[in-house]
């Protein structure tokens, strides 16, 4: 699986999706920034159930791996079968985690994925 063909895949999922939502107007260029605790909001007050889980997962997932790829000159690579996003810290250290391993904890446990990605660029 190439994790850049998954980005190019997400980019588009997710504008359409924070349209429908109504978290962005149409046609507007992504500013996930700009969108970051809006659509943190609007997750929190989703009902997800266990039928609606894996498109959840993949929503959260695409947008926090696009988020840090955007703003914090993060990378996604495959590790294995799964894709990891790699954000550069302070020296040569570096933060590696699952984004969708980490949308999936976010979901269930009804967490902000602001606060979560506030934490990720500490």
């Amino acid at each position: 699986m190439d994790p850049y063909k998954v980005l190019e895949e997400a980019r588009p999922m997710l504008d359409t999706v924070l349209t429908q939502a109504g978290l962005q107007a149409p046609g507007e260029p992504l500013d996930l920034e700009a969108l970051r605790m809006p659509f943190s909001q609007w997750l929190q007050a989703q009902t997800v159930g266990r039928e609606d889980l894996g498109f959840f997962v993949g929503l959260v997932g695409a947008f926090i791996s696009q988020y840090l790829v955007d703003t914090a000159n993060a990378s996604v690579q495959v590790d294995g079968e799964r894709i990891s996003v790699r954000v550069p810290l302070t020296g040569e250290r570096e933060r590696r985690f699952d984004p969708y391993a980490a949308a999936s904890a976010l979901i269930v446990q009804k967490g902000s994925v602001a606060d979560f990605l506030a934490s990720v660029c500490a």
